[in-house]
């Protein structure tokens, strides 16, 4: 993945603002803290046209049009009437080590408390979030009947859609500020810095949501044009564009499908179908030339432990290269299952799937498409089998994170329905693609190779089908398709055509937004809610944590503590919070604290920077109480939770493309990433 475009922006704009006048520095100087009883440092974000001083009495002006929504930390805070009024002075600095700037006015300014910022989710399925000037319009709206909320918000749209087209102009006290645009914005490579500067948690239609006061950053000091629609009409003409009136564009999109098979010994017969699938694949592609170099393919082979004798391999990639059709074919031919017995039932699925998504040699700017075959679930988590230590959920993360979109057949053996289940399970949730409903599973009984043939058959021609008319998926336009399942393969039972048409729709719209560079909104405050206004069940944006490397390593430690506490409360029968101390070090520091804990989010142990978030943590409301009253599966399963989360932070830790520095000088450890709040413990 590219660095993010926009914490380069982001980057600048804060590297400017720290070279443009000279540092005043403060011997042994640290920031002031969030609150009292935190060691979090206060930070604040600049307003349009904020003006940085000399001195708290404004006498000097060392910097007019501070670049809106820079980051700087506070050394000195305003306090009673005067931060109440706005006309407060604030200290600042660009960093933690008394780097210090400067003054400037408190209504130049907003504090920023939590690290907090938003994505857009995948916009296949909702409406594109309404962002408004004003709360109280938010909250009027929350608060309606849903066919009343919704003939609203439809107005709203319909304004936009009219002044979009040119057929009437937005009044300057239209309540809607701006707006996402319609095609996908690519999180990755054009993050979207949008942090959270203020929530409330409210109820929509029985749900928790949250009312979210946010500001998009998105621009360089000679780039100031705000995305406000009522005055930026480049800005609407732009976010009013849609996927379907760039569908030319999709004539020039590929598709890499990889195989990721399951080659124990119970496989052979299923690999034989692929392979013969693929000749009548090889022919089809062969008789329509429009595929051209459109469609590659590859194929990874997993088994289990390389120190179970005979099985050779824990992974294989059968294809260092990606192939066409015809290669492809004599290459499936040659990947065969093992003559040796697996030690135990289950085998090391996520290691298949973990190095097709991150070790496969994808193309440029492809759909990348992974299709799983497998007739076991994955070791867990705390396996020693499972090199990955990963689990389903962090496992889709990785998927997401590299842009695939996958497909499971899972083969159920007679007589293995406690495995069976947990397969079940894993393949769900490994196919639960971005825009999509449903999973793009299925289970076939082992006995039935018909159906195998059949859904194998299927998931390929309709991807290929979609690919050869991707374009007129969008504009209705017939043209000439493959056909590769037989005639007794058309009652096929598991996601319909719509659902396969969804998701590889939904690859597309990515894909398109991708190549357009959609531009986000910025340098705008607004209000937004966090689900969808016409459709509550809709999750339109995603919360995540802007953390350094230093603080995800103090969430790591943290659950490695619990972790070591759990199991050895497993074996010693002490109570937990007696386990626990006994493994942190934090906590043999002040035992007394830990020992008076209602939970462990008032242990001492929680690193600050984790408190008052905005969601429920069930390892925050941890006590005696609480582990006791769970058996011996719920406690496995959530120590097995933490060791996979502990992994997936591993995983972020060691990949370079997710860090960015924010302040000019940063040590490594002060590089930023986006954690999803569900990575969080």
């Amino acid at each position: 993945m590219k660095t993010s475009k926009l914490f380069t922006a982001m980057a600048a704009l804060l590297i400017m603002g720290s070279s443009c006048w000279d540092v005043f520095a403060g011997d042994n100087r640290v920031p002031v803290a969030v609150s009292a009883d935190s060691k979090v440092p206060l930070r604040i974000l600049t307003r349009p046209g904020a003006v940085l001083y000399a001195d708290a009495e404004g006498t000097k002006v060392l910097k007019s049009n501070v670049p809106t929504f820079s980051s700087y930390f506070v050394y000195t805070r305003p306090k009673g009437e005067a931060a109440a009024s706005g006309e407060g002075w604030y200290e600042i600095g660009s960093d933690d080590r008394g780097s210090v700037k400067g003054w400037m006015k408190g209504n130049d300014l907003f504090e920023w408390k939590q690290t907090m910022c938003l994505t857009f989710s995948h916009p296949d399925g909702r409406s594109p979030v309404l962002m408004f000037d004003d709360e109280d319009i938010l909250n009027t709206l929350i608060g309606m009947s849903e066919d009343d909320r919704t003939a609203k918000v439809d107005g709203y749209y319909s304004d936009i859609d009219q002044a979009a087209a040119g057929k009437k102009k937005l009044s300057r006290d239209f309540p809607v500020l701006s707006v996402e645009p319609k095609m996908a914005v690519d999180n990755a490579d054009n993050f979207t810095l949008m942090p959270i500067v203020d929530y409330k948690v409210v109820e929509f239609e029985g749900r928790e949501s949250r009312l979210l006061d946010i500001v998009a950053v998105n621009s360089t000091e000679k780039d100031r044009k705000a995305s406000d629609i009522r005055e930026n009409k480049e800005y609407l003409t732009a976010s009013n564009t849609t996927s379907e009136s760039k569908s030319k564009d999709l004539k020039d999109m590929k598709y890499d499908i990889v195989w990721v098979v399951d080659t124990t010994r119970s496989m052979g017969p299923y690999i034989e179908k692929v392979r013969e699938i693929m000749n009548r694949v090889s022919g089809e592609i062969a008789k329509n030339k429009s595929f051209g170099d459109k469609v590659a393919f590859g194929v990874w082979g997993y088994r289990d432990s390389a120190t179970i004798e005979g099985l050779e391999y824990v992974t294989n990639n059968f294809t260092p290269e990606l192939q066409n059709a015809q290669d492809f074919a004599e290459t499936i031919g040659k990947v065969k299952e093992t003559k040796v017995d697996s030690v135990t039932f289950d085998e090391d699925m996520f290691s298949g799937v973990n190095d097709a998504v991150k070790n496969t040699a994808w193309r440029n700017n492809t759909t990348r498409i992974i299709i799983v075959v497998g007739d076991a679930p994955g070791h867990q988590e705390d396996h020693e089998w499972n090199i990955t230590g990963l689990n389903q959920e962090n496992m889709r993360h990785l998927a997401d994170d590299n842009g695939i979109t996958l497909f499971a057949i899972h083969i159920k053996p007679n007589k293995t329905k406690k495995f069976n289940k947990i397969a079940a399970t894993q393949f769900k949730t490994l196919s639960q693609n971005p825009g999509v409903s449903d999973s793009l599973y299925w289970d076939i009984t082992a006995s039935d190779m018909k159906s195998f043939e059949n859904v194998a058959a299927m998931i390929t021609e309709r991807t290929l089908n979609y690919l050869a008319s991707a374009e007129s998926s969008f504009t209705g336009k017939q043209v000439d398709t493959v056909s590769i399942m037989k005639d007794d393969a058309q009652n096929v039972k598991g996601p319909s055509a719509d659902v396969i048409n969804q998701a590889l729709h939904a690859a597309a719209v990515t894909w398109l937004g991708n190549e357009a560079d959609v531009a986000p909104p910025r340098d705008i405050e607004a209000w937004v809610s966090d689900k969808d206004l016409k459709d509550s069940t809709r999750q339109s944006l995603e919360v995540q944590l802007l953390l350094t490397k230093a603080q995800l390593d103090a969430i790591s430690t943290l659950l490695k503590e619990v972790l070591v506490a759990g199991e050895t409360n497993q074996v010693s029968g002490d109570d937990f919070f007696t386990s626990l101390q006994a493994a942190s070090a934090v906590a043999a520091r002040d035992p007394d604290k830990l020992a008076k804990a209602g939970n462990i989010a008032e242990s001492g142990l929680v690193p600050d920077f984790l408190k008052n978030l905005p969601y429920k943590s069930r390892l925050m409301e941890m006590n005696n109480e609480v582990w006791e009253s769970w058996g011996p599966d719920e406690q496995n399963a959530f120590l097995s939770n933490l060791e996979s989360k502990i992994k997936a932070y591993g995983e972020i830790h060691d990949n370079t493309a997710k860090w960015i520095s924010l302040n000019e000088g940063d040590d490594a450890d002060d590089y930023v990433a986006p954690i999803p709040l569900d990575l969080m413990p």
